[in-house]
């Protein structure tokens, strides 16, 4: 499994505006190798917002032909285009080497 983070400054006060973004169901749901989507916003106070969008995938191969597909083009373009208020962002790949499972407490 992989985990891909992209990290975005956004203006502060507006950090809400990129959450409502993703706060729906999108094409990537449909995608192969997708196993799952997490909206992260860092709590520490700071100049700028801070909102990383964390993607879930079997292969990095997965998440690199959703970013070639006509599904990503067209979640990224026109309306959907760049916002003004997001001034940068940061995209990490991250390798995942343990996972661990709550175990379920005998009632």
């Amino acid at each position: 499994m992989v985990i891909v983070a992209n990290k975005t400054l956004i203006r502060k006060g507006e950090g809400h505006k990129l959450v409502k973004r993703f706060d729906k169901i999108g094409k990537i749901e449909m995608q192969k190798g997708f196993l799952g989507l997490e909206v992260l916003v860092n709590a520490k106070e700071k100049e700028v917002d801070e909102v990383t969008i964390s993607t879930r995938w079997e292969t990095k191969a997965d998440f690199h032909a959703w970013t070639k597909s006509e599904a990503f083009r067209e979640a990224h373009s026109g309306r959907n285009a760049r916002p003004d208020y997001i001034l940068g962002n940061e995209i990490e790949f991250y390798d995942v080497e343990v996972v661990r499972m709550p175990i379920a407490q005998a009632q």
